[in-house]
């Protein structure tokens, strides 16, 4: 089918923003109709890539770069503080949390959802729409109403649960995670409950609003209710499973994000002989300033000399202890444009950052806390892209540890994911999509 006028519908969440904003950007190249709901706080940024803004609300928590600084109501200040706290605790009480959460997080106002939807539909002849995976409301209207559209999934693969996963339970952990079958018996208990609230609101809405016309049917499994036509992944083919002759294509992007220039105040920081470390937990995890001060300190007895750029969040006047002329601490960081310049990256491996490393070629120490973070962590420690640590237990031996271990990564490894990476993107995905491949 031609698609003449396609409709994306983001989450107020400045990680998952980016990549779909790339990705409408792609499409618009190719000569469609492109339009982008979302939250007012993205306006400028819509319009400044010469596409469609529609003001669209699907989520009561947002986060604008710093999540803890973003203007937030009380009850969602409230669960973020929840979550920082349980991150504290490891890995299955975070993951307990978050699905909690989940409710309040992703399944927003669906009967309102269906109504501004179908009033977009109507004014705009909308031919395709797509989602992003954790915006559940979204796909819930989009299903409801019949209407094609695509899923993309910003985070690691599994964030859409196979026949064997529990939603939110990794199916993989990584080896420096440990996990108690107690503990793990918890979190899948927590994920089922979860399960079954989310498929029973959603069997609930599309019940009302098909009650007269069954244009669509139950479903089994909310978590795994996604795009019959495509489902593109911001992630590399890890397990040989991209579809892209029959319908519905499985789609890996390896990065959905464009190179940046970087500054010259930023080059005269760089642009020079010694070994430069990116210190990032993204901007939830930030908060973790005790993470960051260790990680601060074993790095730089590690390299003395080396330039240590750390994004801190809204803990960066509270790290200023360890400023000098090498160690650079900002609330936010050029990060797309600095990867380039970067030696070593230690993250909390999230998906963009991973993305931006491998694109590179950049070597990699890797803390999961949270969310896809340890799925994505098992695969780089199986593919022997980078080493994981515990961020909740490690100390400076296992740190300089951590430096040897990541010298001995092959470069040649690194150099093959990243040449896979640079000869896709979201153009290879629009492209595909409109069958021009």
């Amino acid at each position: 089918m031609k698609y003449n006028s396609v409709f994306f519908i983001s989450p107020p969440f400045y990680s998952h923003f980016n990549p779909l904003l790339n990705l409408a950007k792609s499409f618009h190249k190719l000569g469609v109709k492109v339009f982008v709901g979302c939250s007012i706080e993205f306006k400028n940024q819509v319009e400044s890539k010469e596409l469609e803004f529609y003001e669209l609300d699907i989520s009561a928590n947002k986060n604008l770069q710093k999540a803890e600084s973003t203007d937030q109501p009380d009850s969602e200040r409230q669960r973020l503080k929840e979550f920082f706290e349980s991150t504290k605790k490891g890995a299955v009480e975070t993951l307990i949390t978050q699905s909690r959460h989940r409710k309040a997080d992703m399944l927003y106002n669906p009967r309102k959802l269906i109504e501004n939807i179908n009033k977009i539909d109507k004014t705009f002849n909308i031919d395709l729409y797509i989602v992003d995976i954790l915006s559940y409301s979204v796909t819930l209207a989009l299903y409801s109403l019949n209407l094609d559209f695509i899923t993309f999934c910003p985070p690691h693969p599994y964030t859409i649960p196979d026949v064997e996963m529990d939603y939110g339970v990794p199916k993989h952990w990584p080896s420096a995670i440990k996990v108690e079958e107690s503990d793990l018996d918890r979190l899948r208990a927590e994920s089922r409950s979860t399960k079954k609230e989310f498929t029973e609101v959603f069997n609930e809405t599309i019940s009302k609003h098909n009650s007269t016309n069954n244009l669509v049917h139950p479903i089994d499994n909310a978590f795994g209710l996604v795009s019959d036509i495509a489902v593109i992944y911001n992630y590399f083919d890890f397990n040989t499973r991209e579809e892209l002759e029959t319908i519905p294509y499985k789609i890996y992007a390896g990065h959905s994000f464009e190179e940046r220039d970087l500054d010259n105040d930023w080059k005269k920081i760089v642009d020079n002989d010694q070994k430069k470390i990116l210190i990032t937990l993204g901007t939830f995890l930030s908060n973790r300033k005790d993470i960051l001060d260790k990680l601060i300190k074993s790095a730089r007895k590690q390299y003395p000399k080396a330039v240590i750029i750390v994004s801190a969040g809204t803990n960066a006047k509270a790290l200023k202890e360890h400023r000098s002329d090498k160690t650079i601490i900002s609330d936010f960081i050029p990060q797309i444009a600095l990867m380039p310049w970067i030696d070593l990256v230690i993250f909390h491996g999230g998906c963009n950052t991973l993305t931006e490393a491998m694109y590179y070629a950049k070597k990699m120490i890797i803390l999961p806390f949270s969310s896809d973070q340890f799925n994505i962590a098992y695969d780089i420690e199986q593919k022997e892209l980078g080493v994981i640590l515990d961020p909740n237990h490690f100390d400076h031996y296992d740190m300089v540890s951590a430096f040897k271990q990541v010298e001995q990564v092959s470069k040649d490894k690194l150099e093959y994911y990243s040449k896979i990476s640079q000869s896709r993107g979201t153009d290879f995905v629009a492209k595909t999509v409109l069958g021009l491949k």
